[in-house]
């Protein structure tokens, strides 16, 4: 799927329904499925391939698997857990360090190199990331804002997200930080600036297909734990080495914006120490 508006109208009705019902359908047959949203049996399958699926089969598996870890959360947190502290730190970055090695291995050199130089020719970037994903969101956002003009963290603090974006189009760039469970929101936001001729940097995880059709480029991240939540070390990396290149691509930017926050800050925002 390249855009959420480019979807026929039935297409339309199984997003929506799909967005809405992944507990109740995750176990449905093609043929039920069909018959609850009200459409054809061909119109899911053509569905599943828009987003990149051989079939309905496929993108069943990937809505299996979403709700298995939705229930696992509860299961993790309430079972009695027996494993020392000792053990568990060393579980922790054993688990960290080996997120990091295979999201270092599945980045393709060409997009980052790609995004690099999106990001750094941008007229505005903006940075999005929902629930959970709103803590790295605003890790980028204050790192590129010491680097780079114009970058415009979208908070949606009080449903205020239209506006927030509603000046986006060619020549801007929003990264946005999606993992799993994936926000309805957060997906419609991209679409729309999509839509707008916005270049769409992903940041998600290693089974990217759900998140193929609203972006222009993915960077794959690993983010598996041994706890009941995703752990975003991997993700924090990514982000300082794509902060750190665009600096040194944008040097006299760079610098200047520095300057000018030092300035600012300067004026009685620390103590003195």
């Amino acid at each position: 799927m390249e855009q959420f508006d480019e979807l026929t109208y039935s297409q339309k009705n199984v997003a929506n329904y799909l967005m809405d019902h992944l507990d109740q359908i995750a176990f449905c047959t093609l043929e039920d499925l069909a018959a609850r949203i009200g459409v054809s049996t061909t119109t899911v399958i053509r569905f599943a391939r828009n987003f990149g699926y051989s079939g309905y089969t496929e993108m069943q598996k990937d809505i299996q698997s979403s709700v298995m870890n939705k229930s696992i959360l509860l299961e993790q947190i309430s079972r009695d857990n027996t494993v020392s502290m000792d053990q568990m730190l060393k579980d922790t970055f054993a688990n960290d360090m080996k997120n990091l090695e295979t999201t270092l291995a599945a980045q393709n050199q060409e997009d980052l190199d790609q995004t690099v130089e999106l990001i750094s020719n941008a007229k505005n970037v903006y940075i999005l990331g929902m629930r959970s994903s709103y803590a790295i969101a605003y890790y980028m956002a204050s790192r590129m804002g010491e680097i780079k003009k114009n970058v415009r963290f979208i908070q949606s603090t009080g449903m205020m997200y239209p506006e927030e974006i509603a000046g986006a189009g060619e020549g801007d760039v929003l990264i946005g930080y999606l993992f799993p469970r994936y926000s309805k929101v957060a997906t419609t936001m991209a679409s729309w600036m999509k839509s707008r001729g916005v270049k769409v940097i992903l940041i998600t995880s290693m089974n990217e297909t759900p998140m193929r059709g609203y972006g222009d480029i993915i960077l794959p991240c690993a983010v598996s734990s041994i706890s009941y939540i995703n752990s975003f070390v991997a993700p924090i990396s990514l982000t300082n080495y794509l902060v750190t290149v665009v600096a040194q691509k944008n040097r006299e930017e760079a610098l200047d914006t520095l300057e000018q926050t030092e300035a600012i800050l300067s004026q009685g925002y620390y103590l003195g120490l």
